[in-house]
């Protein structure tokens, strides 16, 4: 029958019950046993002092059975007539003697010995023909020892006295035998009120004889052969048809082949009655305890787990929201009216916590707007109900806020959106306005009921509402706002969808530069393919699908490779070798281009030394983006990259577009700096089609521009790229720089940039990207070719 715990985990109390019921039982349990072993120990003990006493009655009786014994062999041995045969040796007269005396005391021998031990006459002619050596033994027991014996007499245990002939001197000796028959046992059994068994063996033979107080007793010692055990220092357990016996032993050798053993049994089970009756009583007393303690638990626990009981019913009161109900008990003075009264003000605590919590969870701590989270519910509720024709959603996101945060604190761009909340809250009095939230750090969402007003007029009105200039702290603060509408069910079917839609619509505004857009599905820039786009792109990375192809640079005068660019490719599964711009702009909108750019590093400086020419250095460049620029961590992981491979940083050289260093210039120069710092060379790529000023460009820590192909291309037909590409070789060479020229796909091109001294070029004309492997055996070709 199997416990089941699922039944207790429900309750308290009928675990409490069970565990205290348990470790109570328990308790008697180990009481009970203790008992018992002491009981045990008494009665064996008992026991021990009975056998002891028992062997002192054993040797008492045949102490006493001696006397008798030598009384009749002193009768026989004075009888003149027999002292008179014994000194004329009248051998009949003797043996007429020995046996009438014999059969008269119920001997089971006599025996004349001369006054030298010899053996003269016995009560049995047979005796006289037997092997004298079988008295011998007996008869120099005596000799050493004037004292009655038990000896093996005939295969019996026998009991021998020893008397001596006077005529007046020792003439002789009288020597008699005695059967120890089971009468005798018996009669020192009832003595000594225990069993007791007399055993023979014989050295050298298998055969005991028994003689016991019961036939089961002689039965279990005849079943046991010879092993019979012979110390007599320790008592032994034997059963004996399923009773257990203890039992104590006296040996004896009576020869040099002959033993005989007295063991001395009392059962343990009889010794035990007495205290039968102290266990009957022991475990009516324990159950009756167990009875009545459990009642009185009963009793505790339904006093003490009733409150308890009465709280969890609170408790479900409160998860269902209630907190209005009475706590009972908080004016008991126990432990249960303390923890009553803990649990009254804990409930007074949560309702005033949930209240603030609501308020966290559903509104703006900065500016007490409702929030996301509260616009979607409210947005989905409206939805829902189907009593509005048009809802629309109108997002403002304000203009260059980032700059307000950086030039005046964070603090007073925490008091504009103040601000700028106050004014939508005012100007959403409206009757098509129906929540305004504050949505993110410099968004917020208005929610219109447009189903008898254009959302664009409606959206007109809030942003007048922002034309004013902000004053703060005597400041004048002039922001912009970017403003996006969608509404629904034109442009969305549910609140996320027209949420974002809005938002897309935002974006577009401020990328148009213009102030209000209203949502157009033209306005989604990504195509359907490029939905899993990100996540193939993240396999590729982790799978080293990407490949790292090399483009010379060759010296325009020498005509020797100086350096290699390192451009990316995608060796797609299923697709084949996918070029970069089918997934680089995707990865620099999404920020996953950071993740492509170190794998480059990685592959690149890896790989460095395998490129390097036999004599010189080449110089490889890979390219950085917005994003690896703004990352702070990136000149800690390139350091950590050339100390793995051990490569210099000045073979290795980061290229930069213009529009990257100028989208925050103050953290790209700090990040150039300490990358120049380093040691690395610095390339502007793509020179001449960003709007960097050539102030700036003068305070950059660059070692060479990138002439855009797009002037290289055309610069022989086209004489206004000619002249741009050679005022921008003289304007890096005035301020220090190298000048690489890019797109050079003819000869004529290659010596036009020579004679305008551009120092480096690269192009179709040299060599198409290829696999870094493929690079080295090209730039050996190449060198023999122009060497």
């Amino acid at each position: 029958m199997s416990l089941n715990w699922a039944f207790f985990k429900e309750s308290l109390s009928k675990r409490f019950i069970f565990i205290t019921l348990l470790l109570l039982i328990t308790v008697q349990a180990i009481s009970f046993t203790l008992v018992n072993i002491t009981v045990d120990k008494s009665v064996r003990e008992e026991i021990r002092q009975s056998l002891e006493v028992s062997k002192r009655v054993w040797n008492q009786l045949l102490t006493q059975s001696n006397s008798m014994l030598q009384e009749s062999a002193e009768v026989l041995a004075s009888d003149f007539g027999f002292r008179s045969a014994v000194a004329t040796q009248d051998q009949s007269t003797i043996a007429s003697a020995l046996l009438n005396n014999a059969q008269r005391i119920n001997a089971s021998i006599a025996i004349l010995i001369d006054a030298n031990w010899q053996l003269k006459a016995a009560s049995s002619e047979a005796i006289l023909f037997d092997d004298p050596s079988v008295y011998k033994d007996i008869i120099q027991r005596f000799d050493e020892q004037k004292n009655f014996q038990l000896m093996m007499y005939n295969g019996k245990p026998t009991q021998f006295v020893l008397a001596p002939v006077r005529a007046p001197r020792v003439i002789g000796y009288v020597l008699l035998g005695f059967d120890i028959d089971q009468e005798r046992i018996i009669q020192a059994s009832q003595l000594s009120g225990v069993e007791i068994a007399l055993i023979s063996s014989s050295t050298g033979t298998k055969t005991i004889k028994v003689v016991a107080s019961s036939e089961a007793i002689a039965d279990y010692f005849l079943s046991q052969n010879n092993t019979i055990a012979t110390d007599e220092h320790s008592l032994q357990d034997i059963v004996i048809n399923q009773e257990v016996f203890i039992s104590g032993l006296l040996s004896e050798q009576t020869s040099t082949q002959h033993w005989i053993h007295v063991v001395f049994l009392e059962s343990l089970p009889k010794a035990s009655e007495k205290f039968n009756q102290l266990s009957t009583q022991y475990l009516t007393v324990s159950g009756a305890g167990i009875i009545i303690f459990t009642l009185a638990i009963f009793a505790l626990s339904h006093r003490t787990l009733k409150p308890l009981i009465v709280l969890t019913e609170a408790t479900t009161e409160l998860e269902k929201g209630n907190f209005s109900s009475d706590i009972e008990g908080t004016d008991r003075p126990d432990e249960i009216g303390q923890l009553a009264r803990g649990f009254e003000q804990m409930r007074t605590s949560i309702e005033d916590q949930r209240e603030t919590i609501t308020q966290l969870a559903y509104f703006d701590p900065l500016t007490s707007l409702p929030n996301r989270l509260n616009f979607k519910q409210t947005l989905s509720e409206a939805m829902a109900s189907n009593t509005f024709g048009q809802i629309s959603v109108v997002t403002f996101n304000l203009d260059r806020f980032k700059q307000v945060n950086d030039v005046l604190g964070y603090e007073v761009g925490d008091r504009v959106l103040k601000t700028v909340a106050e004014r939508l809250s005012d100007a959403a009095h409206l009757p098509s306005a129906m929540m305004t939230a504050h949505v993110s750090g410099d968004e917020f969402s208005v929610m219109l009921n447009t189903s008898s007003q254009p959302p664009f007029e409606a959206a007109q009105q809030l942003r007048r509402s922002l034309d004013e200039a902000f004053e703060i702290d005597g400041t004048h603060i002039d922001l912009s706002v970017s403003i996006g509408i969608a509404s629904w069910p034109k442009d969305s079917a549910d609140p996320d969808s027209l949420i974002h839609a809005s938002q897309v619509a935002m974006y577009a505004a401020k990328s148009k530069k213009e102030q209000i857009v209203l949502y157009d599905q033209a306005l989604v820039a990504a195509a359907p393919q490029n939905l899993s786009l990100l996540s193939e792109l993240r396999r590729a990375v982790r799978e080293s699908e990407l490949r790292v192809f090399l483009q010379a640079k060759v010296d325009a005068e020498s005509s020797l490779v100086a350096a290699a660019e390192a451009l990316i490719r995608w060796q797609h599964p299923s697709k084949g070798m996918i070029a970069p711009y089918h997934f680089v702009p995707f990865a620099e909108q999404t920020g996953f281009v950071r993740e492509i750019t170190k794998w480059v590093m990685r592959e690149v400086i890896s790989q460095w030394h395998h490129v390097q020419p036999l004599r010189g250095q080449m110089i490889i460049s890979i390219n950085l983006s917005t994003w690896d620029l703004m990352t702070g961590q990136l000149p800690a992981f390139l350091d950590s990259l050339l100390s793995e491979f051990k490569v210099p940083a000045a073979g290795i050289c980061l290229e930069i577009t213009e529009s990257a260093i100028m989208e925050d210039p103050k953290i790209a120069q700090q990040t150039l700096n300490e990358l120049a710092e380093m040691g690395f060379h610095l390339s502007i790529d793509d020179f001449g089609t960003g709007y960097s000023s050539l102030g700036y460009l003068k305070q950059l820590p660059v070692n060479e521009l990138k002439v855009d192909k797009s002037f290289v291309l055309n610069m022989i037909e086209n004489n206004n790229d000619r002249i741009i590409v050679s005022s921008t070789i003289e304007l890096a060479h005035n301020l220090g720089l190298r000048v690489v020229a890019e797109g050079v796909e003819t000869r004529e091109l290659f010596d036009t940039l020579a004679a305008l001294q551009c120092d480096e070029v690269q192009g179709y004309y040299i060599n198409k990207p290829m696999p870094m492997e493929e690079f080295v055996a090209w730039r050996d070709k190449w060198y023999s070719l122009h060497t």
